[in-house]
């Protein structure tokens, strides 16, 4: 054979069928494409193709009808069209004499013809030159890349590879990087070059047969290069030589039964390929392994014949290229291995359909040998055969009878073979009701007279899926080095792993399944596959390859370890092929499933992997990996359903990765969320999707039911219930704007209406604030320091109220569906409720943050707490009093420089009334609050007792009593006896002891003025005396903060009096009016200093 030519002819014809198509359609968009093809073809050609329409598959494309006999008619007669399109009339016809050319060479490859080194550089340059003109540059470098190819193409093996058991655990540094399996294995090009159509794994017999179809099954080549040869291919594949060599006289009728996707129509089509190759199997490097020692071909080609369900239509027959029209299984027969001759002997028994005698057909098989006869899906012919009427029975009964008189001729007449297929059940003959029937004739018929043969053992269907999908299977050195780290991962994790993981058999199992993760390829096969419409091989091979192509388009984005390809990979949003496999087998109803818990945006899984893109979670989309793993462990009829959390981590954990508490974490969170997810606790808890909603969906469906008033009001319970004021500080919760007056230290918490941003408070924040803080109805408010504020933080608000939303779902859940639940559901419900009652609690204290405070010559401040207690209540007492505290906002006592600060500071000429001292504080805003009425007398008590101040009690000037350097016993500081004095102002008996103490000591008061005139002295300046000092003027405004300098702080100790006058002028930018904000303050301030107010 002429390997590499044929495959490069092969690929460039895959390449042309999808340009004729997209060509016919673009300029000719009102008309099907099929129509104008065939209308161009010549008449001989026109047949074929109408034999193949009769021969196509389910979904199959006419498309693969285009093929190198009909190319050359299509360039011819779109020649004008084609110029247009490659903007040149010669360049055209160069094209017509492309395909002319390659035609010629492909038939000769077709009939194993060697081919000259002239021919087939010629054929490379064809192709290139046509696919140039195309402006298909990636077939050109496709092209290149096979005719550079050695012949020493990985070879098939004939018995499944000698398992290793030598992988030494920790020979790797574990945090080494691990080779990509994209970087050691190469797929086909179909699948790299995005042309996939995954109708190529729908295998077609017939198609082959007429020499149309899948390039990958009509081309010899192609189709040995992607086929394992398992051990049962390569047995039957001997035993059929033998016997057309004559070398084999019994076992010449052999029945391949097995399962839908078991292999059969792929063992016909290789055999079909063996028997018209010959002798030429020895040439083709992907074929002569396919030989036993000894065995050898001794023909060119022999004689094949081939029946499948579609051949013939079991009413108006199929007509000839002669013109014949046959209508039966032996017409058929005999017109392939005798042509029209052959066929005459039967013609009377076809028309009629009626089954020949062996003394008939058997001389038909003796005159045309070596011959092998194919014959596929014959039950489902049979069960379209049964509505024919013949004679007393139908065209099902005379095949039957015919059969057994085919095996017997078969079985007489040397060097030719009978290969039938069988289904595996009953339920596989197109869903009739005398399917039974119908299969069990057939296995009288056939296996009573030859043997079976599986062409697939089970755990073949690795090697089968890397030879089908790849062009290599990587190199062994990379191979094993990450079978070593899979090793040591398992090993290391192996008490949360299902035990064979740490076994040798289970890593050569995955020696097999490379670069797939063998859970991948099992989950198909035995999960999937106990669903007896999944075809167990060509169903996987059609799924794994749509995987390949998506995470081969995909590799340049991927992160993490891609070392295997694991369930968790398969991204559903991009396999459509996969998602319909799924609701075929499943219901369409599965397509909910998938979308409200799997695939796309709005899925609970891409919602939780999104919560934190700092997380493993989101870095390797963890949530969607375990819910698309769990998805294809639902899938199938096996009695086992779901998935364990050790087998699930079995299909998940991968070196250099995540951890393996990452997955508990993640499957717990869609355990709460997920609307399909269920799970079981008897014995190992397992996990599954079915297509009846949850709880989750039931609370979802509640959550729409809760208003955002009923949320409201929860957290307004909620903050009723959780926080009690004390003697000292009391707590309003969304109080009207008209709250009494407030004699001590008030929170008033604000509605969630009121939630706003620490560092922009809104304006209706702010006017709701100011209206409490400055009015009591419609007066003014006297006591304007006792008050500060709660609220919530605006940006956080949104997290409680959809804790509280769940919370209240659950609620209405419980009492909605009390006797629907079933105890599992009971208790499921409860617990999500107890979650959420416990989260939004814990959100209930870091939701209200924003303290504030309302001053009228500040306005509103307002500080953002980051300091949280365990509950509400002292999160309110302490963290909250502690953080104004900090602020300077409440003090707990009062301090000496706060009382001059604040002119309450007693001096020998100004006493300060003690009631008037502590009402200043609950009256004035521009004083810090204090904590209760106790910061007043203990500030009194410390001072008077260390001898700062003393305190007097009775009239101003006229005490009764003093206290100095003592407690101050019974003090009341609403009894507005009390005052503060300078500490120089005595108790009597202390002023009378003091004066005697001068007296006694003798001395003189010595003389201030010294005698003028009195000589030898030195006269002694005189000092200017002053009764007080007065300073007036007018002051700058940009030097107005020198006052307090200059003068306020030097005379604090003289009884210093301030009179002050300010004159502002209304301008334009800054227009003074009653609604003028600034008028406002100053009206204010003035009215709470005493100072009076004049308006022109």
């Amino acid at each position: 054979m002429n390997d590499k030519i044929h495959k490069a002819l092969g690929i460039f014809l895959d390449a042309m069928r999808p340009f004729v198509v997209s060509f016919l359609q673009q300029h000719f968009p009102n008309e099907p494409w099929e129509g104008l093809f065939f209308a161009r073809l010549k008449p001989a050609r026109q047949t074929t193709w109408n034999q193949a329409m009769r021969a196509q598959g389910e979904n199959q494309s006419c498309m693969y009808f285009i093929d190198y006999n009909n190319l050359p008619d299509f360039a011819i007669g779109f020649k004008r069209e084609l110029g247009l399109e490659f903007e040149n009339l010669d360049k055209a016809n160069k094209f017509i004499s492309y395909l002319q050319e390659l035609k010629d060479i492909r038939n000769k490859c077709n009939h194993y013809q060697a081919l000259d080194n002239e021919e087939i550089e010629g054929a490379y340059l064809y192709i290139k030159q046509a696919a140039k003109l195309m402006k298909m540059d990636e077939l050109v470098t496709e092209i290149d890349n096979i005719k550079g190819q050695t012949q020493t193409i990985v070879q098939p093996t004939a018995t499944i590879p000698q398992p290793v058991t030598n992988i030494q655990v920790n020979a790797l540094r574990e945090d080494a990087p691990i080779p990509a399996w994209f970087t050691n294995v190469y797929p086909h090009y179909d699948i790299r070059n995005s042309a996939l159509d995954e109708s190529v794994f729908a295998a077609n017999l017939s198609e082959v047969a007429l020499g149309i179809g899948q390039e990958v099954y009509s081309n010899p080549t192609m189709f040995f290069e992607k086929t394992y040869v398992t051990a049962g291919l390569r047995d039957i594949a001997n035993r059929v030589i033998r016997a057309l060599n004559g070398e084999e006289s019994e076992n010449r009728v052999v029945s391949l039964q097995t399962g839908f996707g078991g292999g059969k129509t792929h063992t016909l089509i290789s055999l079909f390929h063996i028997a018209n190759a010959g002798r030429s199997l020895l040439n083709s490097a992907y074929t002569a392994n396919l030989l036993q020692e000894g065995v050898v071909p001794n023909f060119d080609n022999a004689k094949v014949a081939v029946f499948t369900n579609n051949t013939t239509d079991v009413v108006q027959g199929r007509t000839t290229n002669e013109g014949i029209t046959i209508y039966t299984l032996w017409g058929e027969l005999a017109y392939q291995l005798g042509g029209v001759e052959g066929y005459n002997k039967v013609r009377a028994n076809d028309e009629s359909r009626t089954a020949p005698t062996s003394s008939i057909f058997k001389p038909i098989l003796e005159q045309h040998t070596p011959s092998l006869i194919l014959v596929d899906e014959l039950a489902d012919y049979c069960n379209k055969a049964n509505g024919t009427i013949v004679g007393k029975g139908t065209l099902y009964t005379q095949t039957v009878s015919f059969l057994q008189t085919l095996t017997e001729s078969v079985a007489a007449v040397p060097k030719c073979v009978l290969i039938a297929t069988l289904p595996a059940s009953a339920t596989e003959v197109a869903s009739s009701e005398i399917g039974q029937q119908i299969l069990s004739s057939l296995e009288n018929r056939i296996v009573r007279v030859g043997t079976g043969i599986k062409p697939v053992d089970d755990e073949e269907i690795f090697e089968v899926v890397r030879r089908r999908l790849f062009e290599n299977v990587g190199n062994p050195e990379v191979i094993e080095q990450v079978l070593t780290r899979y090793k040591n991962t398992y090993h290391n994790r192996r008490s949360d792993l299902p035990v064979e993981a740490d076994r040798t058999d289970y890593i050569n199992k995955m020696r097999k399944a490379y670069p797939f993760h063998p859970e991948l390829i099992d989950m198909f096969r035995l999960k999937w596959g106990n669903d007896s419409r999944f075809q167990r091989t060509r169903g996987v091979l059609r799924l794994l390859a749509s995987i390949i192509k998506d995470l081969w388009n995909r590799r340049g984005s991927l992160s993490g370890s891609q070392a295997l390809i694991h369930t968790s990979d398969v991204n559903l949003t991009n396999l459509p092929t996969l998602t319909s496999t799924i609701t075929s087998l499943m219901g369409s109803q599965w397509e909910t499933v998938m979308h409200a818990d799997i695939i796309g945006t709005s899925s609970n899984a891409y919602k939780i992997d999104n919560e934190d893109p700092q997380s493993n979670t989101f870095k390797y989309n963890l949530a969607q990996g375990i819910a698309t793993t769990l998805l294809m462990g639902s899938i199938g009829g096996s009695q086992s359903k779901g998935l364990s959390i050790e087998q699930l981590k079995l299909c998940m954990l991968r070196p250099s990765a995540f951890q393996h508490s990452e997955i508990n974490n993640a499957l717990n969170k869609l355990e709460r969320v997920a609307y399909y997810l269920y799970a079981t606790n008897v014995g190992t808890k397992s996990y599954w999707f079915q297509a009846k909603p949850n709880i989750n969906i039931l609370i979802n469906s509640a959550k729409s039911e809760v208003s955002a008033n009923d949320v409201k009001a929860e957290i307004l319970k909620r903050l009723n219930s959780q926080i009690n004021g004390n003697s000292q500080l009391r707590v309003l919760i969304n109080p009207s704007s008209d709250v009494p007056e407030q004699k001590t230290l008030t929170l008033v918490i604000l509605s969630p209406d009121y939630a706003t941003q620490a560092t922009s408070i809104s304006k209706k924040v702010e006017n709701h604030v100011e209206q409490i803080a400055t009015k009591k109805g419609t007066s003014q408010r006297i006591f304007r320091n006792t008050i500060f504020y709660l609220t919530c933080s605006e940006s956080q608000l949104g997290l409680l109220q959809s804790k509280l939303t769940e919370y209240l779902a659950c609620e209405r859940v419980q009492h909605e569906y009390s006797g629907q639940l079933d105890t599992d559901q009971k208790r499921d419900i409860a617990d999500k409720k107890n979650e959420a009652n416990a989260q939004a609690n814990a959100q209930l204290i870091s939701v209200y943050n924003i303290a504030m405070r309302y001053s009228v010559t500040d306005g509103l401040e307002a500080v953002e707490l980051r300091d949280f207690a365990r509950d509400m209540q002292t999160q309110i007492t302490e963290k909250l009093l502690d953080a104004i505290i900090e602020e300077e906002w409440l003090i707990r006592s009062i301090g000496i420089g706060t009382l001059k600060t604040n002119r309450l500071y007693p001096t020998i000429d100004s006493p300060i009334n003690v009631t008037a001292l502590y009402e200043a504080f609950l009256q004035y805003d521009d004083k810090p609050m204090i904590t209760s009425r106790d910061a007043v007398v203990n500030t009194i008590q410390k001072y008077c007792y260390n001898g700062e101040f003393n305190v007097a009690f009775g009239e101003e000037g006229n005490y009764s009593r003093i206290y100095h350097r003592e407690d101050v016993f019974g003090l009341n500081i609403e009894d507005r006896q009390y005052w503060l004095v300078d500490k120089s102002v005595m108790p009597k008996h202390e002023e009378l002891s003091n004066t005697e103490a001068d007296t006694s000591t003798g001395s003189e008061i010595p003389a201030t003025d010294t005698a003028e005139g009195q000589s030898g002295e030195t006269p002694v300046p005189i000092v200017r005396k002053f009764k007080s000092i007065k300073v007036s003027g007018k002051v700058p405004v940009e030097q107005w903060t020198q006052l307090f300098s200059s003068f306020v702080v030097p005379l604090s100790q003289n009884n210093l009096e301030i009179e002050v006058s300010f004159k502002a002028k209304s301008t334009s930018s800054k227009p003074l009016d009653e609604s003028a904000q600034i008028y406002k303050v100053v009206k204010e301030s003035a009215q709470q200093l005493g100072l009076k107010l004049e308006e022109e």
